[in-house]
């Protein structure tokens, strides 16, 4: 379903179900099917269906920040790095964590810092960083699109943080 600039029709607006989620979910994890593209920025191999816990599921990708929990309308969360000595690198990159867009502190999952996402101060540097969609020369702009379930489980499987998905 791509329009005439080989990006997938937006999806985003559709309502998404506790079925479309089901659905997605049972087709990568139970029946290993190749991923999906993003229904956004169109990229395979960062979107797919996770689950927070049992009452909180959603879609995402990793690339361009795409998020939609079933039920609610899509939202565009934000890139933030956090330079601490165990933050982990994926695909040549530093790993990124997504926020909700009005997200104004971020507490670093490795080392427990609480940091500011944006700051106007010039001594101390936010966290808030471009998504690889946004930026043409971040690495992840090369990984491989439109590959089958086992090449990205075996690509991610080079990168810890990836947790042996095959979407990041």
């Amino acid at each position: 379903m791509k329009d005439s600039n080989s990006r997938p029709r937006n999806r985003t607006q559709l309502p998404y179900s506790e079925q479309d989620w089901d659905d997605e979910s049972y087709a990568l994890f139970g029946e290993r099917a190749d991923p999906m593209q993003c229904p956004d920025c169109g990229r395979t191999g960062f979107y797919g269906p996770r689950a927070v816990d049992p009452d909180e599921k959603l879609r995402t990708c990793r690339f361009c920040g795409f998020c939609q929990a079933v039920g609610h309308t899509p939202v565009r969360f934000r890139p933030v790095v956090h330079g601490c000595a165990d933050w982990p690198e994926c695909a040549r990159a530093p790993y990124l964590w997504w926020i909700a867009p009005d997200t104004k502190q971020f507490l670093c999952p490795y080392c427990g810092q609480n940091l500011e996402v944006e700051t106007q101060n010039q001594f101390m540097k936010g966290v808030l960083v471009t998504s690889p969609s946004a930026d043409t020369a971040h690495p992840w702009q090369k990984v491989p699109q439109g590959r089958s379930y086992s090449y990205y489980l075996r690509f991610w499987e080079n990168w810890a943080c990836s947790k042996g998905r095959t979407v990041l």
